[in-house]
């Protein structure tokens, strides 16, 4: 077995709803990343959660090994977003 599967994870439940528009947009984009078509060619800009090896489970929640949760905590905080960590 992988180190890695053994790893605990926490869950993010996050909400967006008292962020304007351009505020979910770039949160959305430089948390979860983005990809742009130009023509034939095609750019992909990781966000923060793959850096930190999280999984997105679905639109308002996420996993993030235990060990960087408190990264995303202080990151959610300095964005306003309103979120709950369960172990």
């Amino acid at each position: 077995m992988l180190k890695k599967e053994l790893e605990g994870y926490s869950l993010f439940m996050y909400s967006l709803k008292d962020i304007s528009m351009k505020g979910k947009v770039k949160f959305i984009r430089d948390f979860l990343g983005y990809r742009i078509t130009k023509g034939n060619t095609h750019y992909s800009y990781g966000g923060l959660l793959k850096k930190l090896d999280g999984i997105k489970i679905n639109n308002n929640n996420f996993l993030v090994p235990s060990g960087n949760s408190a990264i995303v905590e202080a990151y959610l905080k300095s964005k306003g977003v309103d979120f709950i960590v369960k172990e």
